[in-house]
């Protein structure tokens, strides 16, 4: 091999490289919000791309055709996307558990633009969220989620032109699992809002003269939000336990994609 051949590949290696590296950045919910600039992004990538380019080993299979290349690079941008959607799925799962309680603790009345999804959200989901992003530094699940990126290039080498469609089944059973987590996030809330509901019930029964809806709205939201206190422990906890799992959770889906 030349000098030219071996610096082209090098190039393309980097590229390839840096295309995964960016990947997570589009989906992660704390660096692929809109409020990071793009070329901070832009530059973050290239770093880690820099920091992981002398570990990984370059394609076996090595072209300099335009089409084995471009769709190298697509592989790449998947494999990025796929450690992104796996972050994501944690931060979903938490502010889920803070739509249920919005529900059931009639906070969903009260919505409000959330400028980091560009959607409407609840006070329960949005306080979910923050707390999910601090706990995301707290915990150094960023750390974690770097040490993943980086394992990847050995699980799923780069310059592979192989897409496994069974990574579509690992993902669906991933939602599954952190839809499971995220209910019981919301059941010590949502629990003392039904024994709520439950007493407004049997008052209603006993004292027919008592407006229940006029008295029932702020004492479920009262519950609401002294639940909320009392259950951020829990919340603490296993968003914890689930931003420890990031890496583990990664490696699974990356492992579907190099079969």
């Amino acid at each position: 091999m030349d000098l030219a051949s071996f610096g082209i590949q090098k190039l393309i290696t980097f590229v390839l490289v840096l295309v995964r590296s960016a990947g997570i950045f589009t989906l992660t919910p704390i660096f692929g919000a809109n409020q990071v600039p793009m070329y901070a992004r832009l530059v973050i990538a290239l770093a880690l791309a820099l920091v992981f380019l002398p570990i990984v080993a370059p394609p076996n299979d090595f072209a300099m055709e335009a089409l084995p290349v471009a769709l190298m690079v697509a592989r790449e941008a998947c494999v990025g996307l796929v450690i992104g959607f796996v972050c994501t799925m944690v931060f979903t799962a938490i502010e889920i558990a803070g739509q249920l309680i919005d529900v059931h603790a009639g906070f969903s009345f009260a919505t409000m633009l959330d400028p980091v999804n560009g959607a409407n959200s609840a006070v329960a989901a949005r306080f979910h969220r923050l707390v999910a992003g601090l706990l995301f530094f707290a915990t150094n699940a960023h750390h974690v989620m770097i040490r993943g990126l980086a394992d990847s290039f050995r699980v799923a080498p780069v310059g592979q032109l192989t897409l496994n469609a069974s990574v579509a089944g690992g993902a669906v059973d991933l939602f599954a699992a952190l839809f499971v987590v995220a209910i019981r996030i919301a059941v010590p809330v949502v629990a003392a809002v039904f024994l709520a509901d439950v007493a407004l019930a049997i008052t209603a029964r006993v004292v027919p003269q008592m407006n229940v809806l006029f008295v029932g709205f702020p004492l479920k939201l009262g519950v609401g939000l002294v639940g909320m206190i009392v259950a951020l422990p829990v919340l603490a906890a296993m968003s914890q336990n689930l931003f420890g799992d990031i890496y583990n959770q990664t490696l699974a889906l990356v492992s579907l994609v190099a079969r």
